[in-house]
C-alpha cells in the first residue's frame, strides 16, 4: 500500500474507521478480502479520496460520510447521533478520532 497521507478516514461497505498510521492501516485490512480491499475508500482531510494503493479516486459525498459517522458512533454506544450532519469531512476526522484514542 503507498498511502502517503495520515490521518485519513477508510470507509468499506458499511463501515469507517479512522487511520493514523501506516501501521494502523495495515491492521484495518489485514483480514479483509481482495474484494473488500478493492472497495475499500480512504478519505483524505481535504474531502479527496484514494483506493489503497493512493490512486485517486471519486470524493464521497457529505451525505454518506455522516451516515458512516453516524454509524460508528452508534455502534460506539453514543446516542442522538441522527442529530449529526457533517459539513465539512473535518468534522468525521475530529469526531472519529475521538473513538480511536
Amino acid at each position: 500500500m503507498t498511502i502517503k497521507y495520515y490521518p485519513l478516514l477508510l470507509c468499506l461497505e458499511e463501515s469507517i474507521e479512522y487511520i493514523d498510521s501506516p501501521h494502523s492501516l495495515e491492521q484495518s485490512t489485514f483480514y479483509l478480502t481482495t474484494e473488500q480491499k478493492n472497495q475499500a475508500v480512504c478519505v483524505l482531510k481535504d474531502g479527496n479520496c484514494c483506493d489503497l494503493l493512493g490512486n485517486e479516486i471519486a470524493a464521497i459525498q457529505l451525505q454518506p460520510l455522516t451516515e458512516l459517522v453516524q454509524q460508528a458512533l452508534m455502534e460506539d454506544g453514543q446516542c442522538c447521533v441522527q442529530k449529526i450532519s457533517l459539513q465539512t469531512y473535518q468534522q468525521a476526522f475530529e469526531l472519529l478520532k475521538q473513538l480511536h484514542n
